[in-house]
């Protein structure tokens, strides 16, 4: 009986990731159905998220040392895990931010939906390459590097063709509000930066005003 629900569970998990693995065959029409027929919803996106966060963090702490030189003793994974969530608010803002200007119509909400569902390959290379990892030699590792290189590049070909069906673009001006989308990830780091940098100034000027205050 235990057998049979746990069958069941998979069965009903697979029919609720179906628009993901699909994206995966034939991204284009898995993309519009996505958007256009509102197969895509934010559970799935948040749930890709946690799992590429998940395996980048069992690859981190599990992969053969002749692949990772970190020390699992004083790795971060939390620290990672902002650095990731980080980077894909800023790109998704960015996007928006840009494509808002040439026209797009995608929404903020279904750029994060694109950019997440695109995240199903590295969902389903990291963990076997890690698991292989262990059971591979010196001369054998470039097989571990060639299933990571894969999965990152199927994620940033997705990516691609999500951005292409969310907006409406065409392959040229895709490419080129990519290319602006990270010029303007940089001014947006850059200005962030700009204002911490200057809040912190502000807080020790006050604070050294505080202090002489308090002493006179």
């Amino acid at each position: 009986m235990t057998a049979v629900k746990a069958v069941g569970a998979v069965v009903n998990f697979l029919g609720y990731y179906k628009i993901p693995l699909y994206i995966m065959v034939r991204p284009f029409d898995g993309f519009y159905e996505m958007k256009y027929m509102k197969e895509g919803t934010l559970k799935i996106s948040f749930l890709n998220l946690i799992l590429v966060l998940v395996s980048y963090a069992i690859n981190d702490q599990y992969a053969s040392l002749i692949v990772n030189p970190q020390n699992p003793l004083t790795l971060n994974s939390l620290w990672y895990w902002v650095m990731i969530v980080t980077a894909l608010i800023l790109f998704c803002v960015s996007n928006w931010s840009v494509t808002s200007l040439m026209d797009g119509e995608g929404k903020l909400k279904e750029i994060f939906m694109a950019v997440t569902y695109a995240m199903t390959p590295l969902v389903l290379t990291i963990i076997p390459a890690t698991i292989l990892s262990n059971f591979l030699s010196q001369e054998e590792a470039g097989f571990y590097f060639m299933i990571m290189s894969v999965g990152v590049a199927y994620f940033v070909f997705l990516v691609f063709c999500g951005l292409v069906v969310v907006h409406n673009y065409g392959a040229a001006k895709a490419v080129l509000s990519i290319v602006l989308t990270f010029f303007a990830l940089l001014v947006i780091v850059f200005l962030i930066t700009l204002l911490l940098t200057l809040w912190q100034q502000l807080y020790v000027f006050g604070f050294s005003i505080y202090t002489e205050l308090m002493f006179r």
